[in-house]
Formats: C-alpha cells, structure tokens, sequence
C-alpha cells in the first residue's frame, strides 16, 4: 500500500508496516451471522477466536487488530463494511468471552475512501483468561498458552505480584537455636545471616534495620514475611540467607561466564550460591583478567583499562539486582578479545527501555536492591548507569549498547578506546577545574566530538542529553574554552575549541570546516548579486544571518572577494560602499 496520506493517520501506517507482530494482528473480515460481511450458520466460534487474540494481546503489552486489511498484501479489502452498531455487538461479544472482562477501543480509519476498523487492546494490570479458561500471551506473530512455570513470569511483569517478596514454604525441618535461643529454620544458614548482619553493621552502623536477634533483623529487611501466624522466607531471604537445600528451589540462581579467546577457544566459569558469594567471585575473575593501556596526552601519561572496575561491578551488580528471577533463566556473560556482554533474564520494566534507562528507574526487584544498598554494593537507584556512562566516557570508550531480546537484556561494551580526544578533554577538564568532569558534561562534549557541528536543537534530539540542563552546561564549557559557537542567530553550531584541537587530524577538521563556512558565506553574495545588482556591509550581516558586531568579518570577507576578483566597488558615499560582480 503506498504511503500518500494525511497525518493524521500516519500512525496507521507505521503500524501496518510492522506487519503481524507481538502488537498487530490483521483480519480481512469478521465472518459471522450478524456483523462484518456474509452470513453463517455457526458464527460463535469466530467470536471464540477474536477473544483469544485479544487475551493474548491484554496479557502481554496490548496491541491492535487491523479489520478489513488483507493479511498477505496487506491492502484494504473493498468488499469490508463498517458499521457501528455490528462494532458495538463486537464489543459487548467480546466482554462476554473474557474473564476479567476486556473492553477493546474500536477506531474508525478512512484510507482512500475505504473504511478500516481498528481495534486497541490495551495493556492491563490484571491476567486474563477465555470465558474457557485459556490463558493466552502472544509470541511474535501468534498467540500461545502460558506454560505454568511461566504464570509467575506474567504477574510479576503486570505488577500483580513483586516476584522477590514472594514467600515460600519450605518442607525442611529446623536446624536447632541461634545463639540467642532463637530456632533456627530449615531454610536458613545461620552463618550466612551472621555475615550480612556484620556487613551492613561494617558499612552503615546507623541502618534501621541491624536489630538485636535474628528474627527481627530478618523480618525488618524483608527476608522474611509472616503469613497465617507462620514466618516464611522471601525469595531475597533465600537468596541472602538460605541454605544450600533452600537454593536448590532457585536453580536458575546462577552466573555462567565465559571467556572467549582470538583462536577460537574458551574457558567456562560458573557461579551458584547466594548473591553476595556469586558477586564477589564473578568480580574478582572479572578484575583478574583487566588489561590496562598507556596513552600520552602532551606531558601527560594516562594509563586506560579494557574495563574499569568501576564498570565490570556496576553491571554486574545490574545484572544480579534487575533480573528477573521469575524465569527459567540464568545471567550469561562473555568475554570476546575485543568486546564484553553482560545478558540478564527479563525485558525492561515497564516505562524503561533503550532510550531512556539512564534517567529513569523502575527497580523490578526492590527487596534485592534493599540489601544491596546496605551492603554498599549499590546505591541509590538509577546511580549505577551514571558511573559507568562516566568511566567510560572520560576514558574515550563508547556507551554501552542495550538490546532486548525476547527474553533478555543484554548490555554490550567495548573494549578499545575510540575517542583519544575525549579522554584528553577529560583529563584536561580536571587539570582546568580541579574536579573530575560530571555525565552532564561529558555527554554533551561526545555528542559535539563527534557530531563535528551541531545546533542546540539537534543537541536535544540526541539519546541522554540533559534537555533541561542543556544551555547551562553549553555556557559553562564555552566559559573554560572547551567548545565554541560558528555560525550566527538560528544558524548556531557547537564544535570543540580551537585551542583544544592539538591533533593534526583535528586541526585540518577544524580547518575545512572553517573554510567551507566561509566558502558557503561567500557563495550566497554571489546569488544574491546575480538577482539583485549591489550590496552593501549591513545587507550582507542580513543575508549572512550576522550579527552587527561582525561588521569587519564582512568587511574583510568583501577584502577577499576583491583580491580573487569576484566583485568590485560600484559606488559609495561618505558612510557606505556598495559592490557588485566584477565585469
């Protein structure tokens, strides 16, 4: 179908060019005794099926059913009729074969004169069913029964349940007293629950929640929940503190990670246990295999790791801390020679995705990070994403690159350093202010490496730049000659400063650039003479879009053009000249 719209329907074709995907569904027409085209005797079981669709789509991100476009071409079917009072039927069918009730949203889209129904499932807090007791999630292009194992999985991403204060009740019998008398539960590893209380008593001795015996201190972190008189553990009580028979109820609880070499061989590391072992373990052999390089920057020598430690703890306690534990999954990491993934089981939490998880947080796993914070191997949320855009940034390395498959995320960061530049401007920032160069700053100041010119509007469009901290941040590094203007009014641009380009690379970048500025300037008062005989200094300021302190900018611009004989003197007074095209 050919894109020639209004657009106000735009949105139409953009869906429809999806094709059938985990949002979009197309029918040519809804074949049955009362509604859509011809008639049937047994019209109920198409009912039946358009109530499994929109199950599958309410049960997994929502979605839209196109009516009266033909599933292979994707045309309009001319022989679809609209009609209101069928689509009300249509609605009213469909609540009655839903459990909890779904009520679809109908819009009416004219193409061409072709009327097209859609249909919007939205996206619901609750877990549906068919009047049948189907419960359906729809899987790329189709719809398919959630396993069992898998209902846990769909609450929790529906914010039904808040899968790590989920309690579990353990058959195993008690394994005596505490020192303080207290019986200790089958679950729990006494010694375990000693250290954690030691390490968040090491770490921050004022926490609320280091109590005086062991039940309290485990209730009060949520390691524990009373249910029906009866003290459970949470999956973050079995986690930290449960024993090794009690993390067998966990097996995906693990950590593989494998290092990949030039020839093609590996080496396998695996993790179990619980989180604080796992953690420190997979660190350590993490750190272990750090590689560090010599750069020169003038007098100057910065040594620069493959991986910051910085960034290997951080995205690793990402990895433990956002999983999603409800799934049969365990986090993977490999190590190629010149690249590191981390792959941790779950999408995005909801209101998250690859555009934005650095500015906001949605913690799938709030009672996990709650010890974590304790122990200080995280703080506050959203932080962690913020110190590893910075060490990677002030060292010249690229952002890491997230991407959600259907079952994961994985987060990809590379090992070389790919702007010496920015790593220069960095280690120059801290020599100039005395401080350490914020995110803010640095993301801005990579954009504009390697952007070359940008406008502030263009500034704003691009992925983690601060929009409400934008002209701070530009005034700020204009003020310390790190980036400058070119350009005048609406045609603005930021490049790096000319003081700052000691390569010979970035001296002849800044020289072209420079020159193509002036050879653009000089080319539009040349179309303007062809239309129009003279012109003065202030037209020119007008034309160019100068302002009038670049009075003498064009004056010894006109200097030039007159010494390459482009245009000459034709007239003048006691305050102006007028030039023309040199004849």
């Amino acid at each position: 179908m050919e894109k020639l719209t209004r657009h106000s329907i735009q949105w139409f074709y953009n869906l429809l060019a999806k094709g059938e995907c985990e949002i979009l569904d197309f029918k040519e027409q809804l074949e049955d005794k009362i509604a859509f085209g011809k008639s049937l005797k047994n019209f109920a079981p198409k009912y039946d099926e358009l109530a499994k669709d929109v199950v599958a789509f309410a049960n997994k991100k929502g979605g839209f059913l196109f009516v009266g476009i033909e599933d292979k071409t994707k045309e309009i079917n001319p022989e679809f009729e609209y009609s209101d009072s069928k689509v009300f039927e249509l609605i009213r069918q469909i609540q009655d074969r839903t459990v909890p009730s779904i009520t679809i949203k109908p819009h009416k889209v004219n193409v061409n004169g072709l009327d097209v129904l859609v249909l919007e499932v939205p996206f619901t807090a609750q877990l549906h069913r068919t009047s049948k007791s189907e419960y359906l999630i729809r899987s790329n292009d189709g719809n398919r029964p959630i396993e069992t194992y898998e209902m846990a999985t769909v609450q929790a991403e529906k914010g039904l349940i808040v899968f790590d204060q989920k309690t579990w009740d353990l058959p195993l019998d008690g394994r005596g007293n505490d020192k303080q008398g207290n019986p200790i539960p089958g679950w729990q590893d006494i010694e375990k629950t000693r250290d954690l209380f030691l390490r968040i008593q090491r770490e921050k001795p004022q926490s609320p929640y280091l109590k005086n015996n062991s039940p309290e201190f485990t209730e009060t972190l949520g390691l524990i929940k009373e249910v029906n008189g009866k003290s459970l553990p949470t999956i973050t009580g079995i986690l930290f503190i449960g024993n090794t028979k009690a993390l067998k109820e966990l097996p995906y609880n693990q950590i593989k990670y494998i290092r990949y070499y030039e020839d093609g061989t590996y080496t396998p590391f695996e993790y179990s246990g619980n989180l604080i072992e796992m953690a420190d373990a997979c660190f350590q052999q993490l750190k272990s295999e750090t590689k560090v390089k010599e750069f020169h920057f003038g007098l100057f020598r910065e040594y620069i790791e493959d991986y910051p430690d910085v960034v290997l703890r951080e995205l690793l306690i990402n990895a433990i801390a956002h999983r999603d534990y409800s799934r049969q999954q365990i986090i993977e990491i490999r190590k190629y020679p010149n690249c590191l993934e981390f792959e941790s089981p779950g999408h995005f939490p909801q209101g998250i995705d690859e555009t934005n998880f650095l500015r906001k947080t949605n913690p799938r796993n709030p009672g996990i990070m709650d010890v974590l914070r304790e122990i200080n191997y995280a703080e506050k949320a959203g932080s962690g994403f913020d110190k590893i855009f910075t060490a990677l940034l002030s060292k010249g390395k690229k952002l890491p690159q997230p991407i959600q498959t259907d079952n994961s995320i994985l987060l990809r960061v590379e090992a070389d350093v790919y702007s010496e530049k920015l790593a220069e401007l960095s280690l120059l920032y801290k020599q100039t202010a005395k401080k350490d160069i914020d995110l803010e700053k640095l993301i801005v100041l990579n954009h504009i490496y390697t952007g070359q010119k940008l406008t502030f509007q263009q500034l704003e469009q691009l992925p983690f730049v601060n929009h409400y901290q934008l002209r701070k941040i530009l005034a700020e590094l204009q003020e310390i000659e790190f980036i400058e203007t070119t350009g005048r009014t609406s045609g603005v641009k930021y490049i790096i400063h000319r003081s700052k380009l000691i390569s010979d690379e970035d001296k002849i970048g800044y020289t072209k650039y420079k020159k193509q500025e002036k050879a653009r300037q000089i080319e539009a008062i040349l179309r303007f003479l062809d239309a129009v005989d003279e012109i003065d200094n202030e037209g020119a300021r007008k034309l160019l879009l100068l302002n009038d302190s670049d009075i003498y900018a064009v004056s010894r611009l006109f200097a030039e053009m007159k010494v390459n004989g482009l245009i000459e003197e034709i007239r003048k007074d006691n305050r102006k000249v007028w030039y023309g095209r040199k004849k």
